[in-house]
C-alpha cells in the first residue's frame, strides 16, 4: 500500500489530501498517516501541510543495495549503530573491507562517547577491516579515512574541505563529517578494526550545541544530494587509501593529510598527558601525531586525546 501512495504522490506534482488518498485506496486517514510516516522513515521527503495534505519532495535520502552499488555490503533500513553492527558481524568470519550502511541510525556514537543519531538524512556507515599491521598503527587509520572522505567529497561537490586533527572534516568552520575507529586486538595481532563514518548530507538544521558547530552538504550547496552517490564516491577512495596505509604506513599519506589539516599554524587546546594545555600546531608526523609547541616553546607530539582549534573569531571547534 505504501508503494501505491508513494506513486500517487510522485505523479501528482503537488499536494494531495489525506482524505483523497484514503478514499482512493479505501483506507482511513489514520492509516494514510502511518504509511506516510513509514515512507519518511525509509528516507522519502514528504511535506505535510494542514488543509492541503501531502506532497512528495524528492527521494535523495532513499538507500538500497542496488543504489549503493558497493560489493561486499550489508544494508540495514534501521540499526542502533553501524559500528555496533560491524562488531556483531566481526564475531563471525568476514572478508576484509566489509561495508555496513544503514538508512537510519538510532544509537550511534562518536569520539569520547558523544551521540551520533540520524533520522534518514545523513550517511551513517562503517567499514570492517582486517589490517595486517601492528595494533599501535591503527589510530592513524582514522586520519587516512578522514583524508579519503574529504578528497572524495571535494571531487563530488567542488567544495573546499579541511580536516581538524585527527578526524573531523570541516567545511566553512563547521563540522561536516565525524569518524571513529575502534579495534579488537591481541598484543601483536589485530582481530578487526572498524571505522565508522557519519556524513551530514541532507540535514537542513541542527539543534542544541550543534546549531553553530555543524553543517551539511545540503545547507552549503543549497540543494539535496543522493545519499547513495555520496557513498559510491567515498568508499572506493577509502579503500584506496586503506590499501596504501596497510602497504606503506601513514607516512605515504602524511603530506596529503598535512595540506588539508586546518590545525597547522593555529592555536589549539589539547588534552596532553592528563592535562589541558594551549599549544601552537606546526605539523603532522609520519605516524599521524600532531606536532606542536607548548607555551614554553617545548615541542610536543600529541597522538591521542581531544584537540580543539581556535578560529579567527576566537571560537573553538
Amino acid at each position: 500500500m505504501q508503494d501505491k501512495i508513494l506513486e500517487l504522490l510522485r505523479q501528482s506534482g503537488g499536494f494531495v489530501s489525506g482524505e483523497y488518498i484514503g478514499s482512493k485506496f479505501n483506507i482511513s486517514r489514520a492509516a494514510v498517516g502511518k504509511y506516510i510516516a513509514r515512507l519518511r522513515q525509509l528516507g522519502y521527503r514528504i511535506d505535510a501541510v494542514s488543509s492541503k495534505g501531502y506532497m512528495f519532495i524528492d527521494d535523495n535520502n532513499v538507500l538500497s543495495l542496488d543504489d549503493i552499488g558497493i560489493k561486499n555490503c550489508v544494508y540495514l533500513p534501521e540499526v542502533d549503530s553501524t559500528n555496533l553492527e560491524a562488531k556483531r558481524i566481526a564475531a563471525e568470519d568476514f572478508e576484509d573491507k566489509l561495508l555496513i550502511v544503514c538508512g537510519r541510525q538510532t544509537g550511534g556514537r562518536g569520539r569520547l562517547g558523544r551521540t551520533w543519531t540520524d533520522n534518514g538524512e545523513d550517511v551513517c556507515m562503517s567499514c570492517l577491516f582486517k589490517p595486517d599491521i601492528p595494533p599501535v598503527d591503527v589510530p592513524a587509520l582514522t586520519l587516512a579515512a578522514g583524508l579519503a572522505v574529504a578528497d572524495a567529497l571535494e571531487e563530488l561537490t567542488g567544495l573546499s574541505l579541511g580536516i581538524k586533527w585527527p578526524n573531523d572534516v570541516i567545511l566553512n568552520g563547521k563540522k561536516l563529517v565525524g569518524i571513529l575507529t575502534e579495534m579488537s586486538a591481541e598484543m601483536d595481532h589485530i582481530n578487526y578494526a572498524v571505522t565508522g563514518i557519519g556524513i551530514n548530507v541532507n540535514r537542513q538544521s541542527f539543534d542544541g550545541e550543534l546549531k553553530d558547530k555543524a553543517t551539511s552538504l545540503a545547507i552549503e550547496l543549497g540543494h539535496t544530494l543522493k545519499r547513495s552517490e555520496v557513498i559510491r564516491r567515498c568508499v572506493p577512495r577509502l579503500y584506496e587509501y586503506y590499501d596504501i596505509f596497510c602497504a606503506e604506513g601513514f607516512a605515504a599519506l602524511a603530506d596529503k593529510y598535512t595540506k588539508k589539516c586546518i590545525n597547522i599554524g593555529k592555536t589549539v587546546k589539547a588534552v596532553y598527558r592528563n592535562r589541558t594545555l594551549t599549544a601552537y600546531a606546526k605539523g603532522v608526523d609520519t605516524d599521524g601525531s600532531l606536532i606542536a609547541d607548548d607555551t614554553d616553546g617545548n615541542e610536543i607530539k600529541i597522538s591521542s586525546g581531544e584537540v580543539s582549534l581556535r578560529l579567527e573569531n576566537d571560537k573553538y571547534i
